[in-house]
Protein backbone atom coordinates (compact mmCIF):
# COMPACT_ATOMS: atom_id res chain seq x y z
CA UNK A 1 0.00 0.00 0.00
CA UNK A 2 1.43 3.24 -0.38
CA UNK A 3 1.38 5.23 2.36
CA UNK A 4 2.86 9.52 2.53
CA UNK A 5 2.30 12.04 4.90
CA UNK A 6 -0.93 13.67 5.66
CA UNK A 7 -1.60 16.51 7.63
CA UNK A 8 -4.29 16.49 10.16
CA UNK A 9 -5.67 18.35 13.25
CA UNK A 10 -6.34 16.83 16.01
CA UNK A 11 -9.99 17.26 17.62
CA UNK A 12 -9.09 17.28 21.17
CA UNK A 13 -6.57 20.83 21.00
CA UNK A 14 -6.71 21.62 17.24
CA UNK A 15 -3.16 21.34 16.77
CA UNK A 16 -1.98 20.01 13.32
CA UNK A 17 0.60 17.17 12.72
CA UNK A 18 1.97 14.76 10.08
CA UNK A 19 0.73 11.31 10.02
CA UNK A 20 4.04 10.59 8.86
CA UNK A 21 4.89 7.36 6.38
CA UNK A 22 7.14 5.80 9.26
CA UNK A 23 3.82 5.65 11.42
CA UNK A 24 1.68 4.67 9.12
CA UNK A 25 3.71 1.62 8.31
CA UNK A 26 4.39 0.84 11.76
CA UNK A 27 0.89 1.04 12.61
CA UNK A 28 0.22 -1.52 9.50
CA UNK A 29 3.61 -3.58 10.87
CA UNK A 30 1.64 -4.33 14.06
CA UNK A 31 -1.71 -5.04 12.10
CA UNK A 32 -3.64 -2.17 13.28
CA UNK A 33 -5.88 -0.47 10.61
CA UNK A 34 -4.14 2.84 9.22
CA UNK A 35 -6.33 5.60 9.52
CA UNK A 36 -5.35 9.17 10.02
CA UNK A 37 -5.46 9.57 14.10
CA UNK A 38 -8.08 11.59 15.41
CA UNK A 39 -5.88 13.22 18.27
CA UNK A 40 -1.90 14.75 17.83
CA UNK A 41 0.75 12.53 19.57
CA UNK A 42 0.84 14.65 22.84
CA UNK A 43 -3.45 14.08 23.03
CA UNK A 44 -2.77 10.32 22.07
CA UNK A 45 -0.05 10.24 25.01
CA UNK A 46 -2.70 11.25 27.58
CA UNK A 47 -5.51 9.41 26.28
CA UNK A 48 -3.15 6.33 26.11
CA UNK A 49 -2.77 6.67 30.05
CA UNK A 50 -6.44 7.08 30.35
CA UNK A 51 -8.11 3.35 32.07
CA UNK A 52 -9.66 2.69 28.41
CA UNK A 53 -10.46 0.10 26.92
CA UNK A 54 -7.51 0.19 24.59
CA UNK A 55 -6.48 -2.12 22.03
CA UNK A 56 -3.22 -3.35 21.32
CA UNK A 57 -0.45 -6.36 20.69
CA UNK A 58 1.74 -8.58 23.06
CA UNK A 59 4.73 -7.61 22.23
CA UNK A 60 5.96 -11.02 24.18
CA UNK A 61 4.45 -12.73 27.27
CA UNK A 62 6.56 -15.39 29.41
CA UNK A 63 3.93 -17.59 31.04
CA UNK A 64 6.99 -18.90 33.21
CA UNK A 65 7.75 -15.61 34.48
CA UNK A 66 4.11 -14.53 34.73
CA UNK A 67 4.87 -11.29 32.46
CA UNK A 68 4.51 -9.99 29.73
CA UNK A 69 4.31 -6.48 27.89
CA UNK A 70 1.71 -4.86 25.32
CA UNK A 71 2.68 -2.60 22.37
CA UNK A 72 -0.15 0.18 22.40
CA UNK A 73 -1.17 2.05 19.29
CA UNK A 74 1.49 5.04 20.04
CA UNK A 75 4.10 2.56 19.93
CA UNK A 76 4.92 2.85 23.54
CA UNK A 77 4.89 -0.57 25.83
CA UNK A 78 2.80 -1.24 28.94
CA UNK A 79 3.54 -4.05 31.10
CA UNK A 80 1.02 -6.88 32.60
CA UNK A 81 1.22 -9.84 34.55
CA UNK A 82 -0.49 -12.89 34.61
CA UNK A 83 -3.20 -12.00 36.68
CA UNK A 84 -4.13 -8.90 35.03
CA UNK A 85 -5.40 -11.68 32.18
CA UNK A 86 -8.83 -11.73 31.95
CA UNK A 87 -9.59 -15.05 30.61
CA UNK A 88 -9.08 -18.70 31.71
CA UNK A 89 -9.05 -22.04 30.16
CA UNK A 90 -8.35 -22.61 26.20
CA UNK A 91 -8.82 -18.63 25.65
CA UNK A 92 -5.73 -17.85 28.07
CA UNK A 93 -3.38 -19.87 25.49
CA UNK A 94 -4.56 -16.79 22.74
CA UNK A 95 -2.48 -14.61 24.81
CA UNK A 96 0.81 -15.40 22.92
CA UNK A 97 3.48 -12.67 20.96
CA UNK A 98 1.45 -10.88 18.13
CA UNK A 99 -1.74 -11.48 19.48
CA UNK A 100 -3.95 -8.11 19.59
CA UNK A 101 -5.70 -7.72 22.63
CA UNK A 102 -7.94 -5.40 24.68
CA UNK A 103 -6.99 -4.51 27.75
CA UNK A 104 -7.81 -1.64 30.60
CA UNK A 105 -4.92 0.51 32.58
CA UNK A 106 -4.87 0.98 36.97
CA UNK A 107 -1.95 2.04 38.49
CA UNK A 108 0.34 0.19 40.21
CA UNK A 109 3.74 0.78 42.90
CA UNK A 110 5.74 0.73 39.48
CA UNK A 111 3.55 2.35 37.41
CA UNK A 112 0.38 1.80 35.24
CA UNK A 113 -0.03 -2.04 33.73
CA UNK A 114 -2.32 -3.18 31.69
CA UNK A 115 -5.04 -5.15 32.95
CA UNK A 116 -7.93 -7.40 32.04
CA UNK A 117 -5.96 -8.53 29.15
CA UNK A 118 -8.52 -10.10 26.58
CA UNK A 119 -7.65 -11.54 23.32
CA UNK A 120 -9.41 -10.16 20.30
CA UNK A 121 -11.42 -12.22 17.57
CA UNK A 122 -9.52 -12.49 14.61
CA UNK A 123 -11.90 -12.24 11.91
Amino acid sequence: MPYRDTWATCEKCGKQFIFTVEEQRRLDNLGFEVTVPSLCPDCMRAEEMSPGPHEGVIKWYDPDKGYGFIIQRSGNEIFFHRSGIGVTGPDRLRIKDGAKVSYRIEPSGKGPQAVDVVPLNET
